[in-house]
Order: C-alpha cells, then structure tokens, then sequence
C-alpha cells in the first residue's frame, strides 16, 4: 500500500464547506515590477521555478482520494500524473489595465471551483497592467493550507536575492499508485475498530477539562469514576490511553458567542459570483495610531475595518443598533507542535465585537481593544486540541450532506448569523521579495466567504505595506470598491485624531474618485431627464395623489 496520509477534521472541514455556490479555496494576487528583469515573474520562467522547487512543494504535488461512500476522511497521495500546463496558466487584461479590470479578472477566476481529481491549486499569470506590471493568482484549496502554512510556501517560490534565476533542473519526488476502494475500505475498517477509543477518550477530556474551567468537582468525578479500568487487559488498556495526555493540550478554542449577531445586507445566501476590490495602506501609519493609543497592531485593523463597515452601512441606510460581530482567524501552529505535516491546517478563530454603533473612532478603537483582549482571555476555556479531535469523527458524507442542506433550506435567510464578517491579520515578510529578479511590489489576499457571511475583509502586511484584499458575493455587495474608499477615510479619521496631516491622494485614488463623480453625476442627470416629462403630462394626477 502507498504512505497515503489522512486529512485531518479541520482540513476537510474546508472540503465540506462547498456547495453549488460556496468555495473552499482561497488565493492571493501578487503584484510585479519585471522592469529590471526581463522574463521575471512570466509564464515559463514561474513554471521553471516551481519544477524546480516542488519538493518542498508538498501541497502542488497532492492529490486528493476519496473514502468509497464517504465512509472516513479522505487521503493524500503523491500525484503520479501530474502536469504543470494544467495548473500555471496564463490570462491577460485589456488596455489600460486598470485595478478594476484586474479586479474584475480576479472576481471570474474566483468564482470557479477547483477540479478535485487533480492537485487542488491554479495559479495565473496575468499580463497587460498599468506600468508593465505583471500579476499573479495564486489559487489554492484551503484544505491543503493555513495562512501560516501559506505563507511558508511563498517563502519557498519567492527569493531575497535579486539575482536568483532558474537552474534548469527539475525537483523529483515519488509519486504513489492510486489505492482501490477495496483497499480503502479496508483501512476504514481498521480505524472504525480504534474509533470507539479515540471517541470515549475525547468526549472524558472534553468534560474533564470543562470541570476544571467551571471549577465543577462533581463533573472531574464522574471523568475519574468512567476512567477506571475494566477488568483484563482491555481495561488497563483503556485507562492508560484515557488517563494519558490530559492537561497536555495548550492550543485555544473560539468562545462561544453570547447571542447572535445582527442582521446586515450581506448576511444573506450567497450566489456563485463573486467580486474582488483591493488597497493598500503604509504600515507606518497603523504603527503611529498603535504607538498613540498603546493597542496591539492586530487592534488597529480591526478597528479601521469597523469603521469601514459602519460608513457601508450608514451609506445604505443599514447599520443596526447592535455591533457587528467578527470571526478572526487565529494560528494555533507552535514550533514542535508534533503535527508531522508543515503543510496541515492548524487554525482556530474567536470572535470580537466591532462597536460598530460607536460614532466617536477613538472609543470605537477602544472598545475594539477591549473587546479583542476578553476574546483572548476566554479562549483558554478548552483547548483547541480538543475540538480538532471532535471533527474526525462525523463522516464526510455526513458533513457534506449538511451543508448542502444548509444552503438549500436558505438557513442564512431564516435566522441571525453567529458573526457578520470574517477579518483576518496575516504578518507577512518586511523585506521585498523576488520572482526571477521580477520585484514583488503587493500582496493581496484573495480569501473566501461561505452561505450567510457574504463579505471577507483579509489584510497581508509587507515590506512596509497593509495590502488588503476584500471579497464578497457580487449580488450582496455590488459596490464593493467603495469598502476601498471607506478605509482610506477611517484611516485618515484616525491619524486626524493624533494629529498626523493628511498624505496627498494616489493617482489610482484619484481616478477612482473622480470615476465616482461622473458616475454619480451621469445618475443624476439620467434620473432627472426621466422625472421632468413626468411632473409636464400629469401634475393635476400627483396632487391629487397625495
């Protein structure tokens, strides 16, 4: 039989989050300056690049084999035909190659699913932008990576040196045979057999260890009491694996939300169409607002994303009287943490109010704070260990079979969503980074939403740079690119309120407002042209009317 090895819950967890309209990958949108280096960051020399680096590629070399009837969690293998004209790709936007277009590509690329029975990532090469500049999308199942692990991998495609180029050699590896449903059927058998342990013990550590978070002697008894062995062999067994590992664990959980969130406009079913906007902010700015205030970094964004929402909002005439909720990602990836997969998802979340219902920024900023530092505190009730242990035990089919029916029952249109938004920090690199001696000038995050939370607000820092990349459901929110604009006003808000001057406008911000303008006045005029022959044929019928 192949070395095969097993998703774990959590990894398939993101498998059964798809639907019809929902999509389990998430990608990012790198932006190049190939000016000082000819052929850097295209389509060939990447193909070149990753050839030569896909040993220490483990997600682009896997591919996924499903459990016969979705009996048991599936497996990785080695793919044995793999082919890099498949997944590196290239694409082209039309002149002038404006954000908006690349954007607008972007939304498309996105809102297709991945092919399942080849290695689950594409990645795009996307030339015609403004400048020379040439992009590219990486898109990849989030069932193969974290952002942790993510961000591993781009160390590895990506160089500090400037000058590094492709070798000409290509990497090898050993791939496997694809395994018949016989054989998996049979190592599903095998761990049914172990199930019922691994079961007993987890559900004992889960009340054991919420005995101890309530301080409930009665409820540590009874764990004790199930704890003692069986008569023979089997019972020195079983009290030996129940009795091992307890108080080992030092990942976190998310806390509970103590009631669910308000209804928004894009906490609703979601379609199969999405929309991409992005921008960038100087990370200096975020560091003078976090010196100011004595907050952590991870606080700021929060904060700037709020204020964001609540303009949305207050725009559309929306915002409710309860705060919006947010899910933040959180890594629980330790050195030595004994996974034996680098490339593992190792990622857990808590949830946070927005204060979205604060109009003063400086106390919204401060109730964000002290919102983000209880959510930490709580996350220590049960370790996150814990939780990950549950998921491996409801059969994918199951799990699958529930989403599905999830979306289609519309769940999202029936009842309030347990949190509004996901945002997500994920640090990135401080110093620039090469492609073929083509310069990496951003890094956009190009995340993924689900059935009742329609929009995903992700920030990537680098090398002096917040790039944020916002995503949502293009029914939801068809003017996404305002969330841009909002920002860059909250941020201003905030630096206005230590005093720092206002930064001159970019050009790409300019145009934008200025596109805004016209359109805005283009409206006007249209709506008026429409109105006035109305009030000439039928003034006596209007004045009657009211």
């Amino acid at each position: 039989m192949p070395a095969m090895r097993q998703l774990s819950g959590i990894d398939v967890g993101f498998l059964n989050l798809e639907t019809s309209t929902a999509f389990g990958h998430v990608s990012s949108l790198n932006i190049y300056d190939p000016s000082t280096a000819p052929g850097g960051a295209g389509l060939e020399v990447t193909k070149q690049i990753i050839l030569e680096r896909m040993d220490e590629l483990a997600p682009f070399r896997r591919r996924l084999v499903e459990v016969p009837f979705g009996l048991d969690l599936p497996y990785w293998i080695e793919d044995s035909e793999f082919d890099i004209d498949f997944h590196v790709r290239h694409h082209a936007v039309a002149p002038p190659g404006t954000p908006e277009q690349l954007a607008e590509t972007v939304s498309r690329i996105v809102s297709r699913p991945l092919d399942r029975s080849r290695p689950l990532w594409e990645l795009y090469v996307i030339e015609g932008l403004e400048g020379g500049r040439i992009a590219q999308l990486t898109k990849i199942h989030h069932a193969t990576i974290d952002g942790a692990s993510g961000a591993l991998m781009l160390s590895v495609l990506l160089d500090t040196d400037p000058n590094v180029r492709p070798s000409g050699e290509v990497a090898t590896w050993d791939s496997e045979t694809m395994p018949t449903d016989a054989e998996l059927l049979q190592i599903t058998m095998t761990e049914y057999l172990r199930r019922p342990e691994k079961m007993l013990r987890t559900n004992l550590r889960m009340v054991r260890e919420l005995a101890a978070s309530t301080g409930n002697g009665g409820l540590r008894a009874l764990t004790d009491l199930i704890a003692q062995p069986l008569p023979g062999r089997l019972g020195e067994l079983m009290r030996e694996r129940l009795r091992s590992g307890y108080g080992t664990e030092v990942d976190d959980p998310p806390p509970l939300p103590p009631t669910l969130a308000p209804r928004t406009p894009f906490n609703r079913p979601i379609t199969a169409h999405r929309r991409f906007a992005y921008t960038t902010i100087p990370l200096d700015d975020a560091k003078a607002i976090r010196r100011e205030y004595g907050c952590t970094f991870n606080d700021v964004v929060m904060a700037l994303c709020s204020s964001t929402l609540r303009r949305y909002l207050l725009k559309h005439d929306a915002l409710p009287d309860e705060p919006l909720i947010a899910m933040v990602p959180v890594s629980i990836r330790a050195g030595g943490d004994g996974t034996g997969d680098t490339y593992q998802n190792r990622v857990s979340g808590l949830l946070s109010n927005l204060a979205t219902n604060e109009p003063d920024p400086v106390k919204r900023l401060r109730l964000v704070q002290q919102s983000m530092t209880a959510a930490k505190g709580s996350f220590a009730a049960i370790p996150a260990e814990t939780l990950q242990d549950y998921t491996q035990f409801a059969p994918p089919a199951i799990a699958a079979r529930a989403m599905r029916m999830y979306s289609r029952l519309r769940i999202a249109d029936r009842m309030n969503p347990p949190f509004n938004v996901t945002i997500s920090n994920v640090p990135g690199p401080a110093e620039p980074l090469y492609s073929a001696g083509a310069r990496l000038e951003h890094f956009y995050p190009v995340s993924m939403i689900i059935d009742g939370q329609g929009l995903n607000m992700t920030v990537q820092s680098y090398n002096g740079n917040l790039d944020f990349g916002f995503i949502a459901c293009r029914e939801l929110v068809p003017d996404l690119w305002s969330l841009v604009d909002y920002l860059h006003e909250s941020l201003q808000e905030l630096l206005d309120s230590i005093g720092t001057p206002t930064p001159a406008p970019t050009k790409a911000t300019a145009k934008r407002a200025t596109k805004a303008t016209k359109r805005a006045t283009k409206a006007t005029a249209k709506r008026a042209k429409k109105t006035a022959p109305a009030r000439k044929r039928a003034p006596v019928k209007r004045a009657a009317s009211r």
